[in-house]
């Protein structure tokens, strides 16, 4: 019976810090301020507190031969396009999971676009950005909890430099965060690997004109030696 009690009082456990709210709290413009929240504890991210230094031990400088090139994974805006509609209906989907326990608090965004340089392209922006704030913000106020949203946009058309600044707060129980990662995992599982079979037919394709053009400058060069003998 001791360890059916043990069972019971960590699955208990668990169960209560599931429960525990989570979130974090952002404040951009002049300066960026990131605060973690964690139930009532409020933990400073950035800027980071003053501490003082440590000395690091001296570490001995590997030479450019020893190193390993790491791969990078390169998107295309293209792979970006294809990916945001898989991101959103897994979003939707995960949101909907949390039954509006996601709260979004506040919500205090201000962007001026930057038009001297280009001002049709500074116009177009805004246009797109105003399609998506309608198209995605009535879905996000139904599947969350998201008080008073506050939103402007505008073109400047003196400023050569984008300028953004608000706040932002996000908080949520910990089973949300699960939740709303399963959702994520299977269609992001399969964007990525047709994304790779993409990439590897593009390499395929690539290699076998390659080789084709190859080919070609090859047999014009013994045409031309046999010319050249006749």
């Amino acid at each position: 019976m001791t360890a059916v009690y043990i069972i019971l009082a960590i699955a208990a456990a668990l169960f209560l810090l599931s429960l525990l709210r989570v979130g974090v709290h952002i404040a951009f413009g002049d300066e960026l301020r990131v605060t973690a929240l964690a139930g009532p504890a409020r933990i400073q991210v950035l800027p980071k507190p003053d501490k003082p230094k440590k000395e690091k031990p001296a570490k001995e400088k590997k030479s450019e031969d020893g190193k390993k090139k790491e791969k990078k994974l390169s998107l295309t805006a293209e792979n970006i396009r294809t990916v945001l509609p898989a991101v959103w209906e897994s979003l939707k989907k995960g949101l909907r999971a949390t039954r509006r326990r996601l709260r979004i608090e506040p919500m205090r965004v201000s962007a001026v676009l930057a038009g001297a340089i280009d001002p049709a392209g500074a116009a177009e922006l805004y246009g797109y950005i105003n399609a998506g704030m309608w198209t995605v913000m009535p879905q996000l106020e139904k599947l969350t909890r998201m008080p008073d949203p506050r939103i402007h946009t505008e073109i400047d058309f003196d400023a050569s430099e984008l300028k953004v600044s608000g706040e932002v707060g996000l908080s949520f129980q910990i089973r949300d965060f699960f939740a709303i990662g399963w959702a994520f995992t299977r269609p992001l599982l399969r964007w990525f690997m047709a994304m790779r079979k993409r990439k590897k037919a593009a390499i395929r394709a690539k290699a076998a004109e390659e080789r084709a053009a190859a080919r070609d400058e090859h047999q014009a060069s013994e045409q031309g030696a046999e010319h050249t003998t006749t």
